[in-house]
């Protein structure tokens, strides 16, 4: 379907299906937000939103940026009805303004003069274009699933139309992938999930350095969520692997802390099938990363046939556990890769997918799955 048609038959999913009266359609944390972090939680919570209704590619930026337009006007104009309380913003009463202008905007689109309109901003502004339509067709799959844990703490973000959302500098289309396992609560993998990447997007390291960019956007999301649990009394941590992929250059670039993984699987079989795109990952079995925190004055001890950081935690780094500062650091490995003709697809995970499946088995298992349904070239997996 082209975008018109595949964009009025959301339309329709969405009039039949919304209900306005929901108080809370989507999750908000319990702490309030500073001026310069409600614009990519209202990014977030608009695609959140908007995802449980089947939003198609094509249109689900530019009702972003036109609810955000509007969300951060009245901010400015009206600040107290969207929460304001003179310091900080309620996450709850900025909500329920975003979510509302989200359902007014999408009403609205129903007219088809109101709907061409915004389509035709599909091709201006050179580069902005969502990746499902530039030569290739890049496609995503994700997939969460909780085990025994009686919450998700998990998060996970596929944004195919990064530069377009962000309006970053980049002279090509690029795409953003994170995986976040969260542990201790949901707080910290969901403040990561909502700020990462804007914090990569806003560098001014980006795009011209890539690994500046992601260290610096890694610490600023800890120094920033480690406030909201002094003040809140939360301990969460998560892990993260962040990929950016410039589709045109075919540079895959990913940072991560923590034990997640990412792997490029390449088209034919064999032992080389898949390359380690996250190594080392950080753990405390890891002699470099003992020794690190041995320098610094903490302690690494084997509990249960496993080395932990304070006989606690067997991670050595992550976003929050403010309990392990400095110790359990946010700053990133990064890797930068200049894929080949032969590097087919990426695959990240947390560790509940490794742990259960070697990268060469999740290879060879997604080759298989794509050569009996073709159609998907590039995949991230979660767990």
């Amino acid at each position: 379907m082209d975008p018109l048609e595949q964009s009025r038959v959301f339309l329709d999913c969405f009039k039949t299906n919304v209900n306005p009266a929901d108080p809370l359609p989507v999750w908000v944390p319990i702490y309030n937000l500073k001026n310069d972090e409600i614009e990519p939680a209202i990014i977030d919570w608009i695609r959140t939103y908007l995802d449980q209704f089947g939003c198609p590619q094509c249109i689900l930026p530019l009702i972003i940026r036109k609810v955000l337009e509007e969300v951060l006007s009245n901010c400015k104009e009206n600040p107290k009805s969207c929460g304001f309380n003179g310091q900080e913003y309620k996450t709850l009463q900025l909500n329920h303004e975003v979510i509302s202008r989200v359902n007014q905007t999408c009403t609205e689109l129903l007219d088809n003069e109101k709907l061409n309109n915004l389509l035709a901003q599909l091709g201006e502004g050179g580069t902005d274009q969502p990746d499902s339509s530039v030569a290739g067709q890049k496609m995503h799959f994700s997939k969460a699933l909780k085990h025994r844990r009686r919450t998700m703490e998990d998060r996970h973000v596929c944004l195919p139309d990064f530069n377009t959302l962000f309006r970053t500098k980049d002279t090509e289309p690029t795409a953003f992938y994170g995986v976040y396992d969260g542990h201790g609560g949901q707080e910290a993998a969901s403040f990561a999930a909502s700020h990462l990447h804007y914090y990569i997007a806003q560098s001014e390291h980006y795009p011209h350095d890539m690994e500046q960019a992601f260290r610096e956007a890694f610490q600023k999301t800890d120094k920033l969520f480690l406030e909201k649990c002094e003040n809140h009394h939360l301990n969460s941590g998560s892990t993260a692997v962040a990929c950016v992929h410039h589709t045109t250059s075919k540079q895959i670039d990913v940072a991560w802390v923590g034990d997640s993984q990412a792997i490029l699987v390449r088209r034919n079989p064999g032992e080389g099938v898949f390359h380690r795109v996250v190594h080392p990952t950080h753990v405390a079995s890891d002699p470099d990363e003992r020794n690190r925190i041995d320098q610094e004055g903490g302690c690494v001890i084997p509990w249960n046939g496993q080395f932990r950081v304070s006989g606690q935690l067997a991670i050595t780094r992550a976003i929050g556990n403010r309990f392990y500062k400095p110790y359990v650091t946010a700053n990133p490995a990064v890797s930068l890769n200049q894929c080949t003709e032969d590097d087919l697809l990426l695959i990240l995970a947390s560790d509940g997918l490794w742990e259960g499946y070697n990268e060469y088995l999740t290879s060879m298992f997604v080759l298989y799955a794509i050569r009996k349904f073709p159609g998907k070239s590039y995949l991230i997996a979660v767990e």
